[in-house]
């Protein structure tokens, strides 16, 4: 059976028409369903109102390709995982009162130096090389990243600090979600694998 898309989130924004590089790498709804953000390779996370099409939001602040985002389940954080072995985290709660595309750049110092719209409010460095996957626990407390260094770390949401490291694949970990109790892992790798971390 084969269906149509009939809705196109088109990246009409200004910064990036006249650049080849926006291919979308990844995508990831809101908990609510109202929001749409993809990660890209020019290094923009955006986020379109997946009812009107509309693109609200673009996050800029990764010096590389943004291959992986991820909402928080509270929707209100979004996550983002990029080539440049950085994770990084969004507070997005004002996203229901926006209206109209909203610009955001991080300053000199890695954080957010604008005062309206989305916020980067943590910076996730650790990992040796890029980052392709990223997740979120279920209550929140925990972010997770997969790597092409092989390994998985796991996050304090609420310090940006890694708590620690789990290994055994042979190649990148391109593929990680937790279980709604928190209580497993579950990562996909290039090497071959799924593998279950309880």
């Amino acid at each position: 059976m084969e269906h149509e898309h009939r809705d196109v989130l088109t990246n009409n924004d200004p910064d990036s028409l006249n650049n080849n590089d926006a291919g979308v790498t990844s995508v990831f709804f809101s908990p609510n369903g109202r929001f749409v953000a993809a990660g890209s390779l020019d290094a923009v996370v955006r986020i379109w109102d997946a009812q009107t099409g509309q693109l609200i939001e673009r996050l800029m602040g990764h010096r590389d390709s943004v291959y992986t985002v991820s909402f928080t389940p509270d929707g209100k954080g979004l996550v983002s995982g990029s080539l440049d072995r950085t994770l990084k985290y969004w507070d997005v709660s004002g996203l229901n009162s926006s209206s109209g595309i909203r610009s955001k750049k991080e300053g000199g110092d890695g954080m957010e130096s604008e005062k309206n719209g989305s916020q980067c409010t943590m910076n996730c460095t650790g990992h040796k090389d890029f980052v392709l996957s990223v997740g979120v626990s279920y209550d929140g407390q925990w972010v997770v990243s997969g790597s092409k260094d092989r390994g998985v770390q796991f996050w304090n949401a609420q310090t940006a600090l890694a708590q620690c490291i789990v290994r055994g694949h042979k190649n990148s970990v391109i593929s990680i979600d937790l279980s709604p109790t928190g209580s497993v892992l579950a990562t996909g790798s290039g090497d071959w694998q799924a593998r279950l971390c309880k």
